[in-house]
């Protein structure tokens, strides 16, 4: 179902929740105008709270006259929050199939979005911001991968819950090999070492159907997330932490 109106993303490359909407927005081969929004303190610009009083990233303009992105217009819906616009645009572009149609797909889709949290996110701020070794991480990862149907995506067809959850785990994988975040040097490889074992089979089944999906691939940029970061000051290890 073709849209008219015009759609502006302001987004970050190393954002996974920026990440999560480029996913869907790929998904659904919506046009759109991108802007990039430097948020390291002192160089987020003070006209974006114009689009999200709060200041954060990702963030749509819809609708309204077709204006400069640093003033947006009073006619345009503002929105924000990634799961927010991830179902924005499967209320636009149904033939995207984010949003399953089958009720019980849908519910099972939004169920497992939810329980992510706790699970995979959970594991992932563990590991990267608060440097927990892998034998804290491991059984959130294993809990997620509990939440996984046998084969397929997430719930079985691809869905809003893959595109949900692919940024952080496409992170998990790719982050580990260069071993950036805040646990001990070393862990990344032992991180990588453990998923590679039968007991995660699932788990990696997924990410590699993930990583082969285009809108997930293609939105991914390699260079650019370990530039970011690398000097992410909540992530950035400190000299004592080092591996035994």
């Amino acid at each position: 179902m073709p849209q008219d109106k015009q759609l502006t993303y302001y987004t970050s490359p190393y954002s996974p929740y920026c990440h999560r909407v480029h996913i869907a927005l790929e998904e659904a081969k919506v046009k759109y105008n991108k802007v990039e929004i430097d948020l390291r303190p002192g160089h987020k610009p003070s006209w974006f709270t114009k689009v999200n009083p709060l200041g954060m990233v990702p963030a749509f303009t819809y609708g309204g006259p077709n204006v400069a992105p640093e003033q947006p217009s009073p006619k345009a819906l503002k929105l924000a929050e990634s799961v927010v616009l991830i179902e924005f645009i499967a209320d636009l572009y149904p033939d995207a199939n984010l949003r399953p149609e089958d009720p019980e797909l849908c519910a099972r889709a939004r169920l497992f979005i939810t329980l992510s949290h706790d699970t995979l996110h959970h594991a992932f701020r563990g590991f990267f911001f608060r440097g927990e070794r892998i034998e804290s991480v491991l059984p959130s990862l294993e809990a997620f991968q509990a939440l996984l149907a046998p084969s397929g995506f997430a719930i079985g067809p691809w869905s809003m819950a893959d595109a949900v959850v692919a940024p952080m785990i496409v992170r998990f994988m790719r982050l580990a090999t260069y071993e950036i975040g805040k646990y001990p040097m070393g862990e990344g490889k032992r991180l990588l070492k453990a998923l590679s074992e039968p007991r995660f089979a699932r788990f990696m089944r997924y990410y590699q159907s993930l990583w082969e999906r285009p809108s997930v691939r293609t939105t991914w940029d390699e260079p650019t997330n370990v530039k970011m970061w690398r000097i992410h000051p909540n992530v950035t290890r400190s000299s004592s932490a080092t591996g035994h």
